[in-house]
C-alpha cells in the first residue's frame, strides 16, 4: 500500500499575488485621470448643449407667442431660468422653468437674454463657456438664431 503525499505546489505564492495587485494598481492609476478627463469633457459638452437648447427653447416660445408674450433666458451661478416677460425682473414668476446648471463651467456673457414675441429677435450676443483648459462659444444673432 502506497502513501499519498500532498503536493505543496498548488495555489499562488504571496509574491505572485503582490505582483498581480501591483499591476492592477498601475492600471487603475493610469486609467483614473483618463476617466476623470472623460467625465469633465462630457460635463462641458452637456453644459454647452443645455445652454444652446434653452436659448432655442426661449426663442421658440417667443416666436409662437406663447401666452402672448416674449420669453427669455436668465442664468445665475446655480440655475438657468426660462422666463416669460420683457425682462427677468418683470417676469411672470408662475411661468418660470428652472434648470440646474453645472457650477464647474464658467459662462461669460449677459446673464439675461430676451426674445421678442412673434419675431424671436434679440440683441446679438456671444456666450463664452469655459472650464479648465477648454472654452467654446455660443453665438446668438439679432434674429435670435443660436450657433454653437
Amino acid at each position: 500500500m502506497k502513501l499519498r503525499v500532498r503536493s505543496t505546489d498548488s495555489g499562488f505564492t504571496i509574491f505572485e499575488i503582490i505582483i498581480v495587485f501591483g499591476i492592477l494598481g498601475m492600471i487603475f492609476a493610469l486609467g483614473l485621470p483618463i476617466a476623470g478627463n472623460f467625465y469633465l469633457d462630457y460635463q462641458f459638452d452637456g453644459e454647452i448643449s443645455l445652454t444652446a437648447s434653452l436659448l432655442r427653447h426661449a426663442r421658440n416660445l417667443a416666436m409662437v407667442n406663447h401666452n402672448e408674450s416674449g420669453h427669455g433666458l436668465y442664468f445665475d451661478a446655480n440655475n438657468f431660468v426660462v422666463f416669460q416677460g420683457v425682462s427677468y425682473a418683470s417676469r411672470v414668476t408662475a411661468q418660470d422653468r428652472i434648470f440646474p446648471r453645472s457650477t464647474g463651467v464658467t459662462i461669460a456673457g449677459p446673464s439675461e437674454l430676451f426674445f421678442s414675441a412673434l419675431s424671436g429677435q434679440t440683441s446679438s450676443t456671444t456666450y463664452a463657456l469655459s472650464v479648465t483648459g477648454k472654452s467654446r462659444e455660443i453665438f446668438v444673432n439679432s434674429e435670435g438664431l443660436v450657433y454653437e
